[in-house]
């Protein structure tokens, strides 16, 4: 008589058993910054990275950021389909669209094609990086004014000189400077807006070599410039 009871008594035991035994709270995101965060970088690494997506390039404290941070900044970049690349000498970082065939994937970022005159101003920004090298000079006094850029541009054999209107060469040498700005080549200078700083950007895009060919085209016949209008420069790594 007693089995049945002793049955029961069983049976309500186990209901009453506390079923959370054995489960853990879930764990911490150490790198959250908000609440259902599931990222796994740092918050400077993730400053240095977006500064790498958004910028032309980083450099100073970012820079050092992104040293420090390396193996996060690039599986960042890489999943956005962007390489890093890194120029020790001049202590810059770049963001580039990976170059594969077999990727229909776009890159976060596009590279930039300049016009035929844009690039040959890139050429001649090069060209003055070079001696501003040889005299040791640091890339804060790499400085240009407005009126060598319209020289270069203008004067000789420049690419506008050709042109007998003054003021639409001015207009053009104006544009050209400010898609120049645009691109991260040249920025404006706080003290004199005549004066324009030429950025590490225009030697790590741009080696001598290529730099010097493309002023001999610039100043070439229109056969040998045949196909130059378009210049891509994203893919040159400097010296």
């Amino acid at each position: 008589m007693n089995e049945p009871d002793t049955a029961i008594r069983g049976t309500d035991e186990h209901d009453m058993t506390d079923t959370t035994v054995g489960q853990t709270e879930p764990a911490v995101n150490p790198y959250a910054l908000f609440e259902g965060d599931s990222g796994d970088m740092t918050a400077d690494a993730r400053r240095a990275a977006i500064a790498l997506k958004r910028e032309r390039y980083i450099s100073g404290d970012l820079y050092e950021i992104a040293l420090d941070n390396r193996d996060a900044v690039e599986r960042s970049l890489n999943n956005d389909l962007l390489e890093l690349v890194i120029n020790d000498r001049y202590r810059i970082m770049i963001a580039m669209p990976v170059a594969s065939g077999d990727i229909t994937l776009r890159s976060l970022k596009t590279r930039v094609s300049l016009k035929r005159e844009e690039a040959v101003l890139l050429a001649f920004l090069r060209i003055r990086v070079l001696e501003y090298d040889n005299a040791r000079e640091p890339a804060d006094n790499w400085l240009i004014s407005l009126e060598e850029i319209r020289s270069a541009l203008a004067t000789g054999t420049g690419y506008f000189a050709a042109r007998n209107d003054e003021e639409g060469v001015l207009k053009q040498v104006g544009s050209v400077v400010s898609a120049m700005c645009t691109y991260g080549y040249l920025e404006r200078s706080t003290d004199d807006e005549t004066l324009y700083r030429i950025t590490p950007l225009v030697p790590v895009v741009l080696d001598r070599e290529l730099a010097e060919s493309w002023l001999d085209i610039a100043t070439g016949n229109d056969e040998t410039a045949t196909g130059t209008t378009r210049t891509d420069t994203d893919d040159k790594e400097g010296e």
